[in-house]
């Protein structure tokens, strides 16, 4: 009996502190950022911590016996005044948001970005081509590009929902104006700012560790002014997107595709950026390290192995790329019974 009065009576406070209004913060208003990926334990917390919540462990705990199926939306969320744990439970599942916070990160070409903006319900991915297509917004700065591909600057965004496409784009074509314009000064290479941000796109795309951008920059650098081919699969791919080819993987043959974005055929570097480059490969493009480098092999590390002839260069081939799948091959062949 006492047992059933126990739970009874906790069943009460349970639901009494539910349903009870709260507000510990003196602001007009107070904003909290709920970012994708971020557990439910972590979000209730950051809410109690900022006074919307007086505890996270009750609506923590509602959400997991009555609310396990709901999720909470990321974005901007703004509180005025007292609200229970269920009411903010609601508004969060429902994603009552000011703001919505999309990230973009870098060496995305404008196709992917187009998908993850259409995927948040900024428009479809055929505005975002449209809007991308034409590049009237960075003609003063690059009046030989053919889209906005390259100056979507990658960085985390927040607008409101509903905001037009041509709004977003905007934003971030004057983000890359606020962070690079500034560098053009500081351009040693000899290349134009097009063609800077065309390299930088490339390195982008090639150098996982970022103390290595300066020199993937140099290898492509040292063979555009010894009239090499760039030789750069990342450009490839990029001519099979624009060709409607692309699926998910690039052949031998693809590499002889007729393509002036194709740098296994085409001399030079590309007529424009393959995808958006982040700061730090802008700055790389912008002042590669001095080196005699004309080559690069990746590693199994996300490293580079870099030379200056092509036999070191199949040297390292051999090394890091044939020799390490014959050793894999041979240990799955042991392990077999």
């Amino acid at each position: 009996m006492f047992g059933v009065l126990l739970a009874t009576g906790g069943g009460w406070f349970f639901w009494r502190a539910l349903q009870s209004p709260y507000r510990g913060y003196s602001e007009d208003r107070k904003r909290v950022e709920v970012r994708k990926g971020m557990s439910t334990a972590s979000i209730l917390r950051q809410l109690q911590n900022a006074g919307v919540l007086r505890d996270e462990y009750v609506p923590l705990i509602y959400m997991k016996l009555l609310r396990g199926r709901d999720s909470v939306k990321a974005g901007v969320y703004e509180f005025r005044e007292p609200m229970s744990p269920v009411a903010i439970v609601d508004k969060l599942v429902r994603g009552d948001v000011i703001f919505n916070s999309v990230t973009i990160r870098e060496g995305l070409d404008r196709f992917a970005i187009a998908k993850i903006f259409a995927a948040e319900g900024y428009g479809s991915e055929s505005d975002w081509k449209k809007a991308t297509d034409d590049p009237e917004l960075i003609r003063d700065l690059a009046p030989e590009a053919s889209s906005l591909e390259g100056y979507l600057f990658p960085d985390t965004y927040k607008f409101d929902p509903g905001t037009p496409v041509a709004t977003i784009v905007q934003t971030m074509v004057q983000n890359f104006r606020k962070n690079f314009t500034g560098e053009m000064a500081y351009i040693t290479t000899g290349l134009g700012l097009h063609q800077t941000v065309t390299l930088a796109s490339i390195v982008e795309t090639e150098a996982r560790l970022p103390q290595e951008r300066p020199l993937v920059a140099s290898v492509y650098l040292n063979r555009y002014r010894k009239r090499m081919l760039l030789g750069a699969d990342p450009t490839v791919i990029y001519a099979m997107k624009l060709a409607g080819k692309w699926n998910g993987n690039i052949r031998k043959t693809d590499l002889q595709m007729e393509s002036p974005y194709n740098t296994y055929r085409t001399p030079g570097l590309p007529p424009g950026p393959i995808a958006n480059p982040g700061l730090a490969s802008l700055r790389a493009a912008t002042a590669p390290v001095a080196s005699g480098y004309l080559y690069f092999v990746a590693k199994q590390d996300g490293s580079h192995a870099f030379s200056t002839n092509i036999d070191e260069h199949n040297r390292n081939v051999e090394k890091y790329q044939r020799q390490f799948y014959r050793d894999r091959r041979r240990a799955a062949a042991a392990a077999q019974p």
